[in-house]
């Protein structure tokens, strides 16, 4: 690895945008640890030998996510360690003329882009970029700028389920330039061409053919009067995991119609498109607003996705949406992005929570369900506790990614409460937080396979195996 490759967290100066108050060094030094064993013995992807299939390896966002709430250093191991089981090592070591290639020109970088077998080439030639010219120049050159190459990387930070700007944004906002390398690598070689699609569709759409512009939500109302954006996906897309077998003792992942390939850009990019491209931001407006407002946007999305009589429950793909939403309050601190940069990359994401809301069934919002006939299992629970039972929450760090996204969002939102666009209020954030860990499953992860998230949440069939909802 380059220069770059110590991590090294502090509880004073790198605590996170959102963190409890009372980190600790002890800590910061165990998290540091983890992070740099995770990158010298695993790659960015999991699972594939005992699955079929290769996820995300989840272990950077859980483990900062436990400093950043306040786990003890020995909680941190033993969550990680849990999850270490399933990581995947390097299948080969970097490759110095690949690195060369990659430094030589944008045609020999672009040779590489999409290639997984890359990442730890990208990640040696991001350190050794960010090692020379400093992130400033780096996020310029590879990602917000005008070149043909950060043009070409700029949408893969949404590929797979929106990963890459979670993991660039956790580099910035932990200060841990080793992370924003594999962020900007992970980036590099996804190659989930559906979402470049349908981002490019909107930007077209957008420039092209301008209609009034429109908050996200009530885009979103406007969505649900469409039967090819609500009928884009059916259960049979759900059909992506096998029971145990001899080959695979564990079950076995399989994609044959992925969702957002086959469902949302193959049958409904028309017109989910065109209402996306509704949701403009201009350098001239107050980001900090438009920010809030994907913010509040996302967790609405996620935290209405519920279905009457069954117990509250978030969506899998949502949620993600929800996670990464709150680095665009990280971005906004970078005084290297222009303004005109901020407004790109928050219409971006804006669009996309409607592109990961058709793509799970289209689930018509139940805000009131959730708030006055859901009730708290545990009475007057308040943050401090909810943060403590998801730091002991066993899975790969899901669930409290999605507990520090909803505590921030109550904390971004609060000067725009009075917005209509903002329908997540105050009261609703810590009710929301409730809900999601009383969702939460005893059961430990195994392996990949979540027990507390739901998958295509806007089809009944979802809610089959959800218990109903107490009287």
């Amino acid at each position: 690895m380059g220069a770059l490759s110590k991590i090294t967290l502090d509880s004073v100066s790198t605590p996170g945008i959102f963190h409890v108050d009372g980190l600790t060094q002890e800590s910061a030094a165990m998290a540091s640890r983890i992070l740099e064993s995770n990158r010298s013995n695993h790659i960015f992807t999991s699972s594939e030998k005992e699955m079929g299939a290769s996820l995300h390896n989840h272990v950077v966002y859980h483990v900062l996510t436990l400093f950043a709430l306040g786990a003890s250093p020995e909680l941190i191991l033993s969550q990680c360690k849990r999850n270490f089981t399933y990581q995947l090592p390097p299948p080969k070591l970097v490759d110095e003329e690949c690195v060369r290639e990659m430094a030589s020109s944008q045609e020999g970088f672009a040779k590489y882009l999409g290639k997984e077998e890359h990442f730890l080439d990208f990640v040696e030639f991001f350190e050794r970029q960010l090692d020379r010219d400093g992130p400033e120049k780096v996020l310029q050159d590879y990602l917000l700028g005008d070149s043909d190459t950060a043009k070409s990387v700029f949408p893969r930070l949404w590929h797979g389920y929106v990963h890459s700007i979670m993991h660039v944004g956790l580099g910035l906002e932990f200060k841990q330039l080793p992370i924003l390398a594999e962020g900007l690598a992970e980036a590099s070689v996804h190659h989930d061409w559906w979402y470049t699609k349908f981002i490019d569709a909107a930007v077209d759409k957008a420039q092209k053919e301008p209609e009034p512009r429109m908050p996200i939500v009530d885009i979103l109302d406007e969505c649900l009067k469409d039967p090819v954006i609500t009928g884009c996906v059916d259960w049979e897309y759900s059909k992506q995991y096998e029971a145990p077998s001899e080959e695979y003792p564990d079950g076995r992942w399989f994609v044959t119609r992925e969702p957002y390939r086959d469902g949302v850009v193959g049958l409904a990019l028309e017109p989910l498109s065109r209402l996306a491209a509704r949701f403009r931001v201009s350098p001239d407006d107050d980001l900090e607003r438009a920010v809030a407002e994907i913010i509040n946007a996302s967790i609405y999305i996620a935290a209405s996705a519920q279905r009457a009589p069954h117990q509250p429950h978030y969506d899998f793909f949502l949620i993600h949406g929800a996670n990464a939403c709150m680095w665009h309050s990280v971005f906004l601190k970078e005084s290297s992005i222009t303004k005109a940069q901020q407004t790109h990359l928050i219409e971006t994401t804006g669009r996309l929570l409607l592109f990961l809301w058709a793509g799970v069934g289209s689930p018509v919002p139940q805000l009131d369900y959730l708030l006055n006939v859901y009730k708290p299992k545990v009475p007057n629970r308040g943050w401090d506790e909810i943060f403590e039972a998801a730091c002991l929450h066993e899975d790969d760090g899901h669930m409290i990614k999605l507990i520090r996204a909803l505590a921030h969002g109550e904390k971004a939102c609060k000067p725009y409460d009075h917005l209509p666009e903002f329908r997540i209020k105050q009261h609703m954030f810590l009710h929301a937080a409730n809900a999601a860990m009383d969702s939460a499953s005893a059961q430990p992860m195994v392996y990949i396979r979540h027990f507390d998230l739901i998958r295509l949440v806007g089809l009944p069939e979802a809610w089959d195996h959800i218990p109903i909802m107490a009287q």
